[in-house]
């Protein structure tokens, strides 16, 4: 490696460096403070529309950023940042490979800027402990040959698990969708299609043969290691860029936020309740796509996906969405794992948590409404419609009449979207991406370890991820209808709200009693919405 080779990185590395963290020290939580008004509509233009080099035509998102929203100086930057991606880009061709040592790996990479940064912004905002991002933690069952089956059941991937048809004990991943798009040459394809069968004995879950560009593997063999390195990178791939990305930020997020903007007005109550959960939605996506979906953005340099591709499979995975991957329940039943003869514990987990979403969304819609009342609302019926229209798999109401319970339980699957769902298929990821040597999110043919600029753009792409936003779990009681002429009702929501923060607390108090865990989801750690 020549001195100026070595100079070149060094400077690349350093500014890029200085660059993830003014953002990380940038981006202050948004006080939810008032509901604001949306004057004229929205609508929904596609992502080509929008920035003409994204390619993508079969996503759409909002033609405007409201004006409650605007960050018209940050979007600025932002573009002035994806120009300078193809003039004075984060990689460098030819780097060596990150060291063998994951710890190493991390310190040469998240560096003593980037936790300083996080320490002074945990001052600043005068964070709890719990709400501080700590170093990366390696999960057990990455410390040694990954262990396919406890992943399958706690942590980012656990959605992914589903009963092969037919059969009682026996368990799938089926990511062979990703082989339909052409990869990097240098590297392995990121698909795989495992098969886990159910120890009742032991009441543990195994993986025991695996699908891949290899062939047909079992743990026998000696390529199951690689095989078994593969399929995470498979797992990661669609994780990031489908669960989270398309289907959470571009999808879910955006459509939820359009259609409450257009047909709920400020005073209206649903509005009152969802707005935490739903501000700040555009500008954020808007920021996030230059920084990472533009060409030379994050994305493609982190993936095994050249950008045509990469853009091809956000477009199809589009139309995938369902929001009941969004109600625990409902989710493994059609899964086919719920009640199963093993753990689920990131199953489990998330369905107290959902619980709770769903327990305060019917508490508050009861406040303002009665089946009947609830049917003859019309900015309601009007909200419900554009969602049953915008997402793809609408809402999953079905032809019955309409009720509190029902409404609540779509609601509650919205607010568990950005909330829940966003901390599991994305932030948690800093726990799990990090450790390159078991957990790839590239698999190179040549059996050597990912490059120095791909693993920084990596660190750097999850850190920004991390950025402090609105806490789920604080008092939202001002947002509740001021009413003179219904002082009662008036006080009935702001304690409906004080419930959710305290049923919040409670389950989080209960955690608290367990050692903390990488793969668990923490009330104290969830966002209000994906804003950042």
């Amino acid at each position: 490696m020549s001195l100026t080779n070595s100079l070149q990185w060094t400077l690349r590395k350093g500014w890029w460096n200085f660059i993830a963290t003014l953002k990380y020290s940038g981006t202050t939580p948004k006080k939810v403070t008032a509901v604001a008004t949306t004057w004229s509509q929205l609508k929904l233009i596609s992502l080509n529309d929008l920035y003409r080099a994204i390619p993508i035509r079969d996503i759409h998102a909002a033609n405007r950023v409201p004006k409650d929203e605007a960050q018209a100086r940050n979007e600025r930057l932002m573009r002035g940042l994806a120009w300078l991606y193809t003039k004075f880009s984060p990689m460098q061709a030819g780097r060596p490979a990150i060291a063998a040592d994951p710890y190493k790996a991390l310190d040469g990479a998240y560096t003593k800027r980037h936790r300083l940064t996080v320490l002074k912004q945990a001052a600043t905002l005068k964070l709890d402990s719990k709400r501080t991002l700590h170093p990366p933690t390696m999960p057990a069952e990455l410390q040694a040959l990954p262990d396919l089956g406890t992943l399958a059941v706690r942590g980012p991937y656990a959605g992914y698990l589903r009963r092969v048809p037919d059969t009682t004990n026996y368990f799938e991943w089926d990511l062979e969708e990703l082989g339909s798009y052409s990869h990097h040459p240098d590297l392995y394809a990121p698909w795989a299609h495992v098969l886990f069968k159910a120890d009742p004995t032991h009441r543990s879950l195994k993986a025991v043969y695996i699908q891949c560009e290899l062939g047909s593997i079992r743990p026998s063999e000696a390529s199951w290691p690689l095989a078994t390195r593969i399929a995470i990178c498979a797992a990661t791939t669609h994780t990031g860029l489908v669960r989270h990305w398309t289907w959470t930020h571009l999808v879910g997020g955006e459509y939820f936020s359009v259609a409450t903007r257009n047909h709920l007005p400020s005073d209206h109550p649903l509005c009152r309740l969802l707005w935490p959960h739903m501000v700040g939605t555009h500008a954020s996506n808007r920021l996030a796509m230059l920084g990472q979906l533009v060409p030379s953005g994050d994305f493609e340099a982190i993936y095994s996906l050249p950008y045509s591709e990469l853009c091809q499979l956000l477009g199809k995975a589009a139309h995938t969405f369902n929001l009941r991957v969004c109600d625990p329940e409902e989710d493994a039943r059609s899964r086919g794992t719920l009640n199963c003869d093993f753990p689920t514990p990131t199953f489990t987990n998330c369905r107290r948590i959902f619980r709770v979403i769903q327990a305060h969304t019917e508490r508050y819609l009861r406040v303002y409404y009665t089946n009947e009342e609830l049917r003859m609302d019309r900015p309601i019926l009007n909200w419900l419609d554009e969602l049953e229209r915008l997402l793809p798999n609408g809402l999953g109401l079905g032809s019955a009449p309409l009720t509190c319970a029902a409404v609540a339980r779509v609601i509650a699957r919205l607010i568990y979207l950005v909330s829940v769902h966003h901390e599991q298929v994305g932030t948690q990821l800093w726990n799990y991406q990090l450790w390159a040597h078991t957990h790839p999110v590239r698999v190179y043919r040549d059996g050597r370890r990912v490059p120095e600029d791909v693993y920084q753009r990596l660190v750097n792409s999850n850190y920004i991820l991390n950025v402090v936003r609105a806490p789920l779990m604080q008092d939202y009681t001002h947002l509740a209808l001021q009413e003179p002429a219904c002082p009662d009702r008036q006080r009935r929501a702001e304690a409906a709200f004080a419930r959710f923060q305290l049923d919040l607390t409670r389950l989080q108090r209960k955690m608290d009693r367990t050692p903390w865990a990488p793969w668990a989801l923490y009330p104290a750690d969830l966002e209000a919405n994906i804003n950042a």
